[in-house]
């Protein structure tokens, strides 16, 4: 495959701009190209330069491809294409040169270059590598370099091609936050979900966003997958830290996610099947624009395949639908009550998720798209309690069983709504103005609630919980870059967002006053506005500094919230990158983590208010990146603080019946760590190694006498490894991991007090905040893939995944029978050696063409 290089004309305007050293972007095919001009030379001494302005493209569908990383072969400087996959780059010295062109799983191109023969504004396209071990010639235009992991030169950046989530082994399915995982910043050896730790801080700590659509329910089926169509997705950009300043909002991460766009010029459709779900993508060409559609939806309410019966089973043990022993803690209130029969339940589940996008481009200058997010999970295992109730007397007899027969409604269900209208509009080559208004709605209602009555009349009861969780976020968006000089760069723009949040956790009847008590109901609403500015400046082409500030107005509590950031890159060889950064961050949307060692931890999103402070952090990364064309080594160091974190706990509490609010305790965080990643390019096997030293705790004045203790997410070592060989037709993956055991909360003991009224109540002493450490956890993957190519224009892809291949019993956390003496506990592992399949079929006007690497 060659470069394509497509001049393209400028319009009437062009003269007055280029007299001020500008170029236009491209105008409409047909008219005659205007040649690039040099810019004006300052003094007899001063060298001549110009400017290479030019879009990057999928080779294959035409998309837009963001992110993409432009510069020169002479230089150490370079730029990347915006969200319209443009860019302008300035000051390229008179005289022939080359252009490197490169992208996250596509084949680097070289472009030779003479600013007599760059006529207009350049189209370069780039192809997917895909590596044959042969002896296949490479064009000289090629740069051996694809990479399925791009470390990026800033400090905390680190993206990873869509086509590796495909090829790595997973559970069921491909899955994106899985594939992140594997990377140093995120930990992979947590409790068998999707959910991104990142640095030691909470899921929710994460910006996710999808389009511009802030995403807050990001996973499928109890967190084992995330709710993302990797079908569906183009571009995955992690700032696993010190990210810029456009960002805000939360104070761990950002997770950045493109959808695709669709082919513009040719009708494309797929779909795939695994063991647990079917998915379609359709792609439709709509003459200056495109329209795409992607669809996945579980059948596990209808088949209920060995796969879906396995995860269920496992999900289930954590969730706390299944019933519990009812005590209380020591030193609370009393929680006596009762338990159901062990039934045996046949569940109703399903998920699914929908995503479409429409692109269109009035002019050359001009792109507006629409895109729309939707994912549910629907839960139902509602039944009717034949055996009858039983009234659960620790330490007594036996109790017996009334007459009875109560009927359990048992729903879940939780789905995140999300569209965006976005407007790019290229000014000129040197100014852009990137405009977004997104809505944003969470669910997660919860009623699982026993209701009946007593034979021939007698008195109903009606006991349980029921919570409501609901978050809506409409926000907009402006964000300018201008190109003030080749080594100045300015960004500025502003957020104003309105959050509504409303919770309600209610235990038994409404009539009941004593449990009334204890309900929890949280409503609330804000507006959050913020502005900021960033200039990247490069003094030399080596050094390059980025300075920034976000200034945000919380209009909850009256607060202004100023959070100055920094960023700095040394290329001290051409191999030899130092980069370092330091920010500070803000969040006013948290979820609150509810502590209860018995019955696993429940938590729910609430606004900042004056009782739970808006949380607060400060990142400090330092780092050295050795790059070279077949191999790569990454090391960073962080320091990262936070402030204001929030604990929800009921057994810290000594009086009965005390206001709700009080259950919330504010604290502080710290973690630190050291990460290293080894990525290997080139050779007969590709992939990358990956490992973490890191500690991270908390404290909280109430907690343990005020000492700090590990946080639930602290996991001193983890190492981990991904390797990719194709051995003729098939490609070869296999993933391990290995993780320090986490920390957790123990009962140690219980005793039991007799109250006024003759009833026994029993209480239970427990551990010191996470003094415990579950066992280490290690998992070995393979994967095998084949695409089968027919002479139309259909391909078949079948891939085979073998989770856990040595079946490690991991023990995902523990669960305490209090109802004997002494206590009982159980491990509750993780999922055992998984076996699936996932078949793809795909069909296209145009077939596909793939760029060879030869090793």
């Amino acid at each position: 495959m060659t470069i394509r290089v497509c001049p393209i004309p400028l319009r009437t305007l062009a003269a007055a701009i280029l007299a001020l050293g500008m170029t236009a972007m491209p105008a409409p095919a047909g008219a005659q190209p205007a040649p690039a001009q040099p810019a004006p030379v300052r003094g007899g001494a001063a060298p001549r330069t110009f400017t290479i302005t030019g879009v990057v493209r999928d080779s294959a569908s035409g998309e837009v491809l963001r992110n993409a990383r432009v510069g020169l072969v002479s230089s150490p400087r370079a730029i990347q294409t915006n969200v319209d996959g443009r860019f302008a780059l300035l000051g390229v010295p008179e005289g022939p040169q080359t252009l490197r062109v490169q992208y996250v799983g596509y084949a680097s191109r070289l472009l030779p270059l003479r600013p007599d023969t760059v006529t207009g504004a350049l189209v370069v396209f780039l192809t997917k590598a895909v590596v044959r071990l042969s002896t296949a010639t490479v064009q000289s235009a090629i740069d051996q370099s694809p990479t399925v992991i791009a470390i990026g030169r800033d400090a905390g950046v680190q993206s990873i091609s869509t086509a590796q989530v495909e090829a790595m082994p997973s559970v069921g399915e491909a899955d994106v936050f899985r594939t992140l995982q594997m990377l140093p910043s995120v930990a992979g050896a947590g409790n068998g979900g999707a959910s991104l730790s990142v640095r030691g801080g909470t899921p929710d700590q994460n910006l996710v966003l999808l389009d511009g659509i802030t995403v807050y329910h990001v996973d499928h089926f109890f967190g084992l997958f995330s709710a993302f169509n990797t079908d569906a997705l183009k571009d995955i950009q992690l700032y696993a830290g010190g990210f810029p300043a456009r960002y805000g909002g939360r104070v761990s991460s950002v997770i950045d996610l493109t959808g695709k766009a669709g082919d513009e010029r040719h009708f494309r459709a797929s779909g795939g099947a695994s063991l647990l779900s079917a998915r379609g993508v359709v792609e439709i060409p709509l003459g200056r624009g495109s329209l795409l559609l992607s669809g996945r939806r579980s059948y596990t309410d209808v088949i209920k395949s060995g796969l879906y019966s396995k995860l269920f089973d496992f999900a289930r043990q954590g969730s706390s639908a299944q019933p519990q022993t009812q005590v209380g803690f020591g030193g609370g209130g009393p929680r006596g009550g009762g338990r159901f029969q062990q039934v045996q339940v046949d569940p109703s589940f399903y998920f699914y998720d929908l995503n479409a996008k429409l692109t269109y481009r009035p002019s050359s200058k001009d792109v507006a798209t629409i895109s729309v997010f939707r994912g549910l999970d629907n839960l139902d295992q509602s039944q009717t309690l034949g055996g009858g109730f039983a009234r659960f007397n620790p330490g007594g007899a036996a109790p017996p069983t009334t007459a009875a027969t109560p009927t359990l409604n048992d729903l879940t269900i939780a789905q995140n709504t999300g569209v965006s209208a976005r407007w790019f509009r290229q000014w000129s080559s040197r100014l852009s103005s990137d405009l977004i208004a997104s809505n944003s709605e969470y669910l997660s209602d919860g009623n699982r609630t026993a209701s009946g009555g007593l034979p021939n009349g007698g008195a109903r009861f009606d006991f349980g919980f029921t919570e409501t969780n609901t978050v809506e976020d409409r926000t907009v968006r402006l964000e300018n870059v201008v190109d003030l000089a080749a080594s100045s760069r300015l960004e500025f723009g502003g957020w104003a967002t309105r959050n509504t949040v409303t919770y309600r956790f209610a235990v038994g009847s409404t009539t009941d006053t004593v449990q009334n008590r204890r309900n929890t109901v949280r409503n609330g609403d804000a507006n959050v506005l913020a502005a900021y500015a960033q200039h990247t400046w490069t003094p030399v082409p080596q050094v390059d500094i980025t300075t920034g500030v976000r200034s945000t107005q919380y209009d909850a509590t009256g607060e202004s919230f100023v959070e100055p950031r920094f960023n700095a890159g040394w290329q001290i060889t051409p191999s030899l990158r130092f980069k370092g950064a330091w920010g500070r961050y803000h969040q006013f949307v948290n979820r609150v983590e509810n502590e209860d060692v018995l019955q696993g931890s429940r938590d729910f999103w609430l606004l900042a208010d004056t009782t739970l402070r808006a949380q607060g952090s400060t990142h400090v990364i330092a780092g050295l990146l050795f790059d070279r064309p077949a191999w790569a080594l990454n090391i960073e160091a962080y320091d990262k603080t936070l402030d204001n974190a929030t604990l929800f706990s009921r057994r810290y509490r000594q009086a009965f019946g005390v206001n709700t609010g009080s259950f919330f305790f504010t604290g502080d965080g710290h973690a630190r760590g050291l990460e290293f990643l080894l990525e290997k390019k080139r050779g007969s096997v590709t992939g990358w190694a990956a490992y973490t030293l890191m500690k991270a705790t908390n404290r909280f004045d109430e907690v343990d006498g005020g000492r700090a203790f590990p946080s639930s997410l602290d996991q001193r070592h983890e190492l981990k490894g991904f390797g990719s060989w194709q051995l003729g037709k098939w490609d070869l993956s296999a993933v391990g991991v290995y993780g320090s055991g986490r920390p957790y909360t123990a009962p140690i003991a219980q005793y039991q007090i007799k109250l006024l009224d003759g009833r026994q109540q029993t209480y239970v002493n427990v551990s010191d905040k996470n003094s415990q450490r579950l066992p280490s956890y290690q998992r070995a993957d393979v994967a095998a893939s084949r695409i089968f190519e027919t002479k139309g224009s259909f391909d078949w892809r079948v891939g085979l995944s073998l989770y856990n291949i040595l079946n490690r019993r991991n023990v995902s956390f523990r669960k305490f029978d209090l109802s004997t003496d002494p206590i009982v506990v159980t491990d509750v592992a993780q999922l055992g050696f998984t076996p699936s399949i996932d078949v793809k079929l795909t069909w296209r006007a145009q077939r596909e063409r793939m760029t060879e690497i030869d090793r």
